[in-house]
């Protein structure tokens, strides 16, 4: 029976209560049932379309927006609802179409060219992000919520201090979302300034205000895991699970942590109770695909294996495929792994641009300063400074635990401090105190420093001349299997190894550069070789030991007892003893990377290393 507007909105709201009281089924059938004989509501279609997007049925949702805006379009909301499900699906293009419709609807509406401004952002479109949330505060300008969000798109751009202006300037006693948003994105500004301690303060004070949010508690713990404080870390999500224990980023973040510090099963256990409560949880597919053979939940391993991928959201289907290619490894099932490899490298490139071209750019420029006729200012410096250089996957966290056994070692892993002192200095000379201040800050005094960012060797002229009582140990590893790695690694921040022509190209790039250097600075250079060490190690340990000029233990023959937390994809291979089944491995994907062979191939000395 077709029922009056106020009586379908007296339904909606009963639809709406199921829904907030998890009561989902009870909401379905309430929105079904008003559906057959008032389809041509706006009200009761628009809910439904939200209520179908909140459960992320995509499908019915986009189904019932297109239905709006054919009968309703002068109404420019379902066309801003249904940009939202199409970013959420990183299909910027067609959600950029929907808009530019909805714009020729209504040109001059200051929400939709905040739409404009958030689907820019999504995309990483920062400029054009902030050019439409400016013309939608040139229409509206005390509107909080543009006001907020131009503040983080300011924070994207590393405008910091004007996002900080604007946030400083909305700051009021009140407690409400609004002013919770601005003290999350000053916390974030602090975090992109390396203020630790004020950032901590400031999440500490909304866990405190807001304690019925489960955002503070989340975003603390992130800081944690940021600034390496895993203990903190673990209490902090401890107590946020104690209020909210069905919020499953908890969950997600406390595996990260179990992970980096080594336990592996707690990091499991983590995972696994994320899939009890959502079995289509694909990251946690993928993550315990990387410690985990299923063996013991066959169920879950099944799903995994008949999910059609294609059907999945892009962040999803890759998640997905990089599991896949990992349980078919372990499997030693190669060519199915190689399939699923090959799809999830080439979804990734979907999502974000490689940035091969970018690194070139940077280390090009490095490498046209002229060191040599720079004076090198005199600075003497008890400490040794050790910096672990290469390619990722190179065998270097494995060194790095070797040294780290030294109990006057700090390893302060892959830190940018070197690159952020050269963007800071305005003249070369300064670049070591301006690194040494870094450290100071972060670490405090020691005898000897570790810096594990490996792309650190486009720096090596600059550590030569400039960085007394330094050393620089390149890591060296079978150029296939290296590329292998890197291409087998979900590597959210190294979005050159989703091509293999481009970690082809990087590594014969990287490769010439460092025997160009080795040539002028080979006295601080050690090239220490992955297959040499774990084949042999009781005769390489001590090659490297001895270049250092470090008295000898046996301990460091046992990195696999090293009980520091790792924090890189290398984080479960350091756990074990040193083992050389990954050697040669490539020869088992040989057809997938051609490409990348073709590549190396076109090197005289590289071809002879594979």
């Amino acid at each position: 029976m077709q029922l009056s507007n106020v009586e379908i909105m007296k339904k909606i709201g009963e639809a709406i209560q199921f829904q907030k009281s998890g009561k989902i089924k009870e909401a379905e059938k309430v929105y079904s049932d008003l559906m057959i004989n008032n389809g041509n509501s706006f009200d009761l279609i628009y809910s439904y379309a939200l209520f179908s997007r909140d459960l992320k049925n995509f499908i019915l949702a986009k189904k019932l927006l297109v239905d709006l805006t054919k009968k309703f379009p002068s109404d420019i909301k379902p066309f801003i609802v249904l940009t939202e499900i199409l970013t959420i699906e990183n299909r910027f293009l067609e959600a950029e179409q929907v808009l530019l419709l909805a714009k020729n609807i209504d040109p001059n509406n200051s929400d939709l060219l905040y739409n404009f401004s958030r689907l820019y952002w999504s995309g990483k479109s920062y400029k054009l992000s902030l050019k439409y949330i400016n013309k939608a505060l040139d229409l509206n300008k005390n509107i909080d919520i543009y006001r907020i969000f131009k503040a983080d798109i300011l924070i994207c751009i590393d405008q910091v201090d004007n996002a900080l202006s604007i946030l400083e300037e909305m700051k009021s006693a009140d407690k409400n979302n609004k002013q919770l948003q601005i003290k999350n994105l000053i916390s974030k500004i602090n975090i992109r300034k390396k203020q630790y301690k004020n950032a901590e303060e400031i999440l500490i004070e909304m866990v405190n205000e807001y304690n019925h949010l489960e955002i503070g508690y989340l975003n603390l713990s992130e800081l944690y895991i940021l600034n390496k404080e895993l203990d903190k870390g673990i209490n902090i999500i401890k107590k946020g699970i104690s209020k909210f224990p069905n919020y499953m980023p908890f969950y997600k973040n406390l595996a990260t942590i179990y992970k980096n510090k080594g336990l592996f099963n707690k990091a499991m256990e983590c995972h696994l109770s994320i899939i009890r409560k959502n079995k289509f949880d694909f990251n946690s597919y993928y993550e315990l695909s990387t410690i985990y053979d299923f063996k013991d939940h066959k169920d879950a391993l099944n799903l995994l294996l008949k999910t059609n991928i294609n059907k999945l959201d892009l962040s999803s289907k890759i998640y997905a495929a990089f599991a896949l290619a990992n349980i078919f490894h372990k499997k030693k099932e190669y060519q199915k792994g190689a399939f699923f490899l090959k799809i999830a490298n080439d979804e990734s490139l979907k999502k974000s641009k490689s940035s091969y071209e970018l690194r070139i750019k940077n280390a090009e420029f490095i490498r046209s300063l002229d060191i040599k006729k720079l004076k090198c200012k005199n600075i003497i410096s008890a400490e040794q400074l050790i910096f672990i250089v290469g390619m990722p996957r190179s065998g270097s966290t494995l060194l790095e635990n070797i040294l780290s056994l030294n109990d006057k070692v700090v390893d302060m892993g892959e830190i940018d401090f070197l690159e952020e002192s050269f963007k800071e200095i305005k003249d070369i000379k300064d670049i070591f105190a301006s690194y040494k201040n870094r450290i100071n800050n972060r670490f405090g005094a020691a005898s000897c420093f570790t810096d594990k960012n490996l792309f650190n060797f486009i720096y090596c002229p600059i550590i030569y001349r400039y960085f007394p009582n330094a050393k620089i140990i390149h890591c060296m590893r079978n150029p296939m299997d290296n590329i292998l790695s890197m291409y087998r690694t979900n590597f959210r921040n190294q979005s050159f190894t989703y091509s293999l022509t481009d970690i082809a190209k990087m590594y014969v790039y990287h490769f010439d550069v460092m025997n160009e250097y080795k040539k002028y600075y080979g006295e601080i250079i050690f090239e220490y070789c992955y297959e040499d060490l774990v084949k042999d190690p009781k005769t390489e340990i001590p090659k490297i030991i001895n270049w250092l000029g470090w008295e000898w233990d046996d301990a460091y023959l046992s990195p696999h007892k090293n009980k520091r937390d790792v924090f890189t994809a290398s984080s479960s291979q350091v756990r074990k003893k040193i083992y050389s089944s990954s050697i040669r491995v490539w020869k088992e994907y040989e057809k997938l990377l051609e490409p990348a062979m073709d590549i190396l191939n076109s090197n005289v000395l590289l071809k002879n290393r594979i």
